[in-house]
């Protein structure tokens, strides 16, 4: 205690002091625990959860040690020594979509557009030198996630700048995103190959003819195009969401469609009759064929065995001639008893032999009049 006394006494030699001096070393050395234990707190955190990081689903994260790439995780949870010595970059590697229009402005109270200003109302040019308009959306995914964050210039967190970018974008004087980040470089290849396949195609294959050929073949450049960049992105589909002509040609495009429309449907009708017909052509064809090829086998078939008879007669009339002709001519006369039922007589002879006689071409029996002119004649 003495010390301390002469401590006390060299800086307060009045003793005035005396009480404050304690409070304030009491406070320095309360001070000093808690400085003591957020250093051994943040220690503790440095070495376990100021390092650990989950990677979440459809997501990946990159790992920076000391600004340079370290490695990418898609799955797990791992460990790191924090800040500054590494730096952990999250990217969504689901399915992204992204929307690209060439429309023009909308302006309220005005319905139809008298004209297209040129830096603020968006439009494309056919290759017949046509305006129209269209509205597109991208799908597209993350598939190597190191070339994605280290070719496309991304933000420190693209997760959330491309959000901030989609939400309020920057455009210069010709209507193009400017900033920074993946979306706006993908934005700008995809409006490139629009315009580009656009230019060489004619308006009527576009809005109507060949409008999935002029898709696909955006799509296909599209493709191309972001596979040259080799910048970690695969585009899955691309959709023409739809395509339509200025508000003020509209009336005309829409009676071009209906001229179309209806050449269409009598093509239809015609091709359908033409179908009809030969359909019908063929099937009276194919009858007449059958029956005349049935006639054939008939006739051929009579004469064979006309002929087969006319041999065997002839074989029997060579052995006995008297005989034939006597045969030849029962059958005829039988035949011929057969075929008149009427006008047929028999008449006896002095020599005690019988004649038939047949009137071969009788008188036609009076038909009975008509009831109505009977009575005619009765009156």
């Amino acid at each position: 205690m003495e010390p301390k006394s002469v401590i006390n006494r060299e800086f307060d030699r009045s003793g005035r002091y005396e009480g404050g001096l304690k409070a304030l070393v009491k406070s320095l050395q309360y001070a000093f625990i808690i400085l003591l234990v957020a250093i051994v707190a943040m220690i503790v955190y440095f070495f376990t959860w100021g390092g650990y990081f989950s990677v979440e689903p459809q997501q990946a994260v990159i790992v920076l040690r000391f600004g340079k790439f370290h490695g990418a995780y898609q799955d797990g949870a791992r460990w790191f020594m924090p800040y500054p010595v590494h730096k952990f970059v999250r990217v969504q590697t689901n399915q992204q979509q992204l929307d690209v229009n060439f429309l023009p402005v909308e302006i309220p109270g005005e319905e139809v557009k008298q004209s297209l200003t040129p830096g603020s109302d968006r439009y494309l040019l056919t290759g017949d030198a046509n305006i129209i308009h269209a509205s597109w959306q991208v799908a597209y995914r993350v598939v190597d996630p190191r070339k994605y964050y280290e070719k496309l210039c991304t933000p420190a967190n693209p997760v959330v700048a491309g959000r901030v970018l989609d939400d309020d974008p920057v455009t210069d004087f010709n209507g193009f995103i400017s900033g920074r980040g993946p979306r706006t470089l993908l934005t700008n290849l995809f409006e490139n190959a629009v315009i580009r396949v656009t230019a060489t195609e004619k308006v009527d294959n576009i809005l109507f003819a060949r409008k999935l050929e002029y898709k696909t073949r955006v799509e296909e450049l599209f493709a191309r195009m972001v596979n040259a960049a080799d910048c970690g992105i695969q585009i899955e589909n691309v959709t023409l969401l739809r395509a339509f002509p200025p508000s003020r040609t509209k009336a005309a495009f829409d009676e071009a469609t209906a001229a179309g429309n209806a050449s269409s449907e009598l093509r239809s009708k015609a091709l359908t009759y033409r179908v009809e017909t030969e359909n019908e052509t063929g099937a009276k064809a194919a009858e007449i064929i059958a029956a005349a090829r049935a006639y054939k086998s008939r006739i051929v078939a009579d004469m064979k065995a006309e002929t087969e008879y006319f041999k065997a007669i002839n074989a029997k009339y060579k052995e006995s001639p008297r005989t034939v002709l006597i045969a030849l001519y029962t059958a005829a006369l039988s035949e011929a008893m057969q075929a008149s039922t009427e006008d047929r007589f028999i008449m006896g002879s002095s020599n005690k032999k019988r004649q038939i006689r047949v009137q071969l071409n009788p008188e036609p029996k009076n038909q009975p009049k008509p009831k109505a002119e009977e009575g005619k004649e009765g009156k």
